[in-house]
């Protein structure tokens, strides 16, 4: 097991009681290994809060949590080596500015892997692995991270995390403010990840398209605890979505509204719109 979460709670100290709790009484377990999650739910959900808990970045407020063998609790633990678990459980967070301060990509991308105390021959071959793995070529390593575009400083924050080699791989609304296309690019990017080093990568997201096209596991929160986990085609197939504040993928409300308009009889649970084009065509109406 990666990562269990036991009855977890957090309050942030300027709330002032249960009900306002970010997260309240969530329990979930996360494999160390090939597991493709996305972790849904409205803005407020909870979802990032939840995410910062996997890698000990913040502490419950009661409950514990499990990573890779350590318990962490609300108080800190000196026998417990913190910045080990970070390694294991590497978190990329929303805003790639963040995590880009250095003046050229690859001491960027070196930084973590020093920070372990990789010595710096080993770190610049960790951090040029990880540039190629994100689909970046040499030729960004000494380029000025500020000077990068909004997708390839996402890129180059991820190379950051991945030189460090975590076994699982948290990412904070990965592809927002990309568009459609750029959004396939960076999701196809993640499918390769997986598939190539079998980590297990969980991704916020508020888009369902990907949800649905890519994702084989859900775990959606709503006003501080989790509400479903399971896969993407019962949650839209047996639950109303709305009780969540969630909608459902284009494909699916697009087919039902042929459905209803037109009084046909397509199934509306198509991933993809090559899929629901399919469906159409079979129903001749193409």
């Amino acid at each position: 097991m990666g990562i269990r979460f036991n009855e977890v709670s957090h309050k942030y100290s300027s709330f002032s009681n249960v009900n306002t709790s970010a997260i309240y009484q969530v329990s979930l377990a996360i494999d160390a290994k090939d597991e493709f999650i996305a972790l849904v739910g409205h803005t407020g959900s909870g979802k990032t809060t939840l995410a910062k808990h996997m890698n000990a970045l913040i502490f419950p407020t009661a409950g514990n949590v499990e990573i890779f063998g350590k318990t962490i609790t609300k108080k800190r633990n000196k026998d417990i080596k913190y910045n080990e678990i970070r390694q294991k459980v590497g978190l990329v967070f929303q805003f790639p500015e963040y995590q880009l301060f250095e003046e050229t990509v690859l001491k960027d991308v070196m930084f973590g892997p020093l920070n372990f105390h990789i010595d710096k021959k080993e770190a610049e071959r960790l951090a040029i692995d990880a540039i190629k793995l994100v689909g970046l070529d040499e030729s960004y390593l000494n380029r000025n991270p500020y000077n990068l575009s909004g997708g390839e400083k996402k890129r180059a924050s991820i190379a950051g995390i991945l030189a460090m080699d975590p076994e699982i791989l948290v990412l904070d609304e990965p592809t927002s403010g990309l568009d459609p296309a750029g959004k396939r690019v960076l999701m196809e990017l993640f499918l390769d990840i997986y598939k190539t080093t079998n980590k297990t990568i969980i991704i916020i997201t508020h888009d369902m398209d990907l949800v649905y096209e890519y994702f084989s596991r859900v775990v959606v929160m709503n006003e501080g605890k989790l509400v479903y986990d399971g896969t993407p085609e019962k949650l839209f197939k047996e639950h109303d979505l709305s009780k969540n504040h969630l909608d459902y993928p284009n494909t699916v409300k697009v087919l039902s509204h042929l459905n209803k308009t037109l009084n046909l009889n397509l199934n509306i649970y198509q991933k993809t719109a090559i899929d629901a084009i399919k469906e159409i065509e079979k129903a001749g109406k193409l």
